[in-house]
């Protein structure tokens, strides 16, 4: 099946961009675990890739750095501090306390300017794939041997563009509600901004870039409600190796933290 008949099909399926038409009954959460010994970490930093100073906060359980971390690329707007306080942290203890491998987990400002190259400058998956590490190590003396990408919404989008871009690099990547648009078209309509044209559309279209990550491990959670439910549906049919949970929930922080641990112990198993 072609692309093209790929959108055709799921053309009547689009639900509209409106993030709040999703009533209450349709939408999930969960209480967020105790985080127990986690140990939090703040620094922050200029970036050459962004404009203004960019803040970022590293959480793991134990006293004990670990050899292994996972990127947190948050929804549109978001803080590095408000996307701590959404909890993972907590379902990341609640798993090592459980059996899991221990990780870290880095968040960091998502800003407003999506995570691609922007005609501005801008390049915020730069500035996470590449200054982010840097600035951990620089801090805390922190260089994990072994990173995947997490990320929600606007943030989802850019975990899987990082890992399309280098694949071998992230042994995971792990998403809640990703912004994939069907296309342009769809994009123009909907969020508007989000690329500065269709070529760039076409470029960091991670539908269009989806093989890369053919036998790599990766996983989208998604609720029912979500506008987002076609573009997964057809990054699903690009890479069919991709594990798709397809729930109730809508497009919220809500249906982040009834994802985290289902997405949290997937890293886990392949860090």
């Amino acid at each position: 099946m072609t692309r093209r008949d790929v959108l055709g099909a799921l053309a009547s399926a689009v639900v509209p961009l409106a993030f709040s038409g999703c009533g209450p009954q349709s939408c999930v959460d969960a209480a967020v675990p105790n985080p127990g010994d986690t140990l939090v970490s703040r620094g922050r930093f200029a970036s050459q890739h962004v404009r203004g100073v960019v803040h970022w906060a590293l959480a793991y359980p134990g006293r004990r750095a670990p050899d292994a971390v996972a990127y947190v690329l948050s929804g549109r707007g978001s803080t590095a501090e408000t996307a701590l306080g959404l909890g993972l942290e907590g379902f990341l203890a609640d798993y090592v306390r459980h059996g899991g491998r221990r990780f870290a987990l880095a968040f960091v400002d998502a800003g407003e300017s999506y995570f691609h190259p922007r005609a501005s400058g801008e390049d915020r998956l730069a500035m996470v794939t590449d200054e982010l590490p840097r600035e951990l190590h620089r801090h805390l003396e922190f260089a994990p041997a072994r990173e995947a990408m997490m990320g929600q919404s606007m943030g989802g989008y850019g975990a899987l563009l990082a890992a399309e871009r280098e694949p071998r690099r992230f042994r995971a990547v792990a998403v809640a509600g990703p912004a994939i648009f069907p296309s342009y078209e769809d994009e123009h309509r909907s969020v508007g901004d989000a690329f500065d044209s269709a070529a760039d559309y076409a470029k960091y279209d991670v539908i269009g870039g989806a093989r890369a990550l053919r036998g790599r491990p990766v996983i989208i959670a998604i609720g029912r409600r979500d506008p987002f439910v076609p573009g997964v549906r057809m990054f699903a049919e690009a890479l069919p190796s991709a594990r798709i949970l397809e729930r109730p929930g809508c497009h919220d922080d809500g249906f982040w933290r009834a994802s985290a641990a289902s997405l949290i112990a997937f890293v886990g198993a392949h860090l």
